[in-house]
């Protein structure tokens, strides 16, 4: 144990069955957001013990009795290949707001003939889901969006995972024809896949055009709008 705790490597943290935190090598604080953002109570093992992968992070989790009390042991490790999850989502395999933020840069930088159009894609419903199934079930219906639109795009454009449930997606094609199709293939992928899993998603798509004379942030705005209307 002293060995484990005194790792820089590892945070470990110790929880009973209320879900109290009894200790931890890192404060409180931390601790609590890294049980609350890796789903921690989500995975907590019926059993002896129970490992998984998650965002950035290999997470153990032992089941233990002391004193006809349960605990849990949980230790939390940073993957030994981070850079290579720099720019992507962990949940899609998308491009992540990372990868947006240095690709604005490009953008900005490039010539004026840079022409495309932007798709924002939201999931509407994805705060009900998490708040009434649970966030296991809100991460599979990210991943089945993600999953239809990496097969709905073609091998020129770029879909990213801007935040919670928002994505940009950018179709290297100056005809708003183009961009309504791969919205609509997103689609029929997302509602054919809900049927397979017994599951409702409701998404809302919208499109702006982005010829280097507008500027960048204003192209999102006009994109949101859209879709909201």
């Amino acid at each position: 144990m002293d060995k484990i705790t005194e790792s820089e490597d590892i945070i470990c943290i110790l929880i009973n069955q209320q879900r109290s935190i009894c200790y931890s090598n890192v404060d409180k604080t931390m601790a609590e957001e890294h049980l609350s953002e890796l789903h921690i109570f989500d995975y907590l093992p019926f059993d002896n013990t129970i490992s998984y992968e998650i965002k950035y992070y290999k997470v153990t989790v032992y089941k233990f009795n002391l004193d006809k009390t349960t605990y849990y042991l949980v230790l939390i490790r940073l993957q030994d290949n981070l850079y290579k999850y720099a720019y992507r989502d962990y949940l899609t395999g998308l491009y992540n707001r990372n990868y947006w933020e240095q690709l604005k840069i490009k953008i900005s930088e490039a010539n004026l003939h840079k022409r495309f159009y932007l798709i924002i894609i939201d999931i509407d419903n994805l705060k009900f889901i998490n708040d009434n199934k649970g966030h296991l079930e809100g991460d599979k219906v990210i991943k089945i969006v993600g999953q239809s639109i990496k097969e709905s795009i073609r091998k020129g454009d770029i879909a990213i995972r801007y935040g919670g449930d928002e994505f940009f997606i950018l179709i290297s094609s100056n005809k708003m024809y183009v961009a309504q199709m791969v919205i609509n293939r997103i689609r029929k992928s997302v509602n054919k896949r809900c049927k397979t899993v017994d599951i409702r998603i409701e998404i809302s798509a919208g499109t702006a055009y982005y010829n280097s004379v507008c500027n960048l942030d204003k192209v999102i705005i006009m994109a949101d709008e859209d879709m909201y209307r």
